[in-house]
């Protein structure tokens, strides 16, 4: 199964230091599952500006470890929330999120175990 993220960015930032990037993949990880399920507990309530702010918070990594196939979702979960537009529109959103993300968890910590 080919990666849903690219490292090349991150490693070309930590000029290659394996170490920074193990430790980021860690903190990836941790912020994100948290950020994560913040996000589908306000999702569940309804609470647009919650989402937007979880949202908000999972956008950098999204970009940062390049995970394409969310670019363009994260983008639009973050403006629908924030605006409260488009409301119908985030169900399918939130949903692809966590179904590309939780394979992007295991797919790391993975690569993770690898290094150990």
């Amino acid at each position: 199964m080919s990666k849903l993220y690219d490292l090349s960015e991150l490693r070309e930032m930590s000029g290659n230091d394996e170490a920074f990037v193990q430790e980021m993949l860690s903190v990836f990880l941790k912020n994100n599952r948290d950020y994560l399920s913040l996000l589908n507990k306000s999702f569940e309530e309804k609470e647009w500006k919650s989402v937007k702010f979880n949202a908000h918070k999972i956008k950098p990594s999204i970009m940062l470890f390049k995970i394409e196939t969310l670019r363009q979702e994260i983008l639009d979960l973050n403006e629908f929330s924030g605006k409260e537009i488009n409301l119908e529109q985030i169900p399918p959103l939130v949903s692809k999120i966590n179904e590309v993300l939780c394979r992007v968890f295991d797919q790391i910590s993975d690569e993770i175990k690898k290094e150990d």
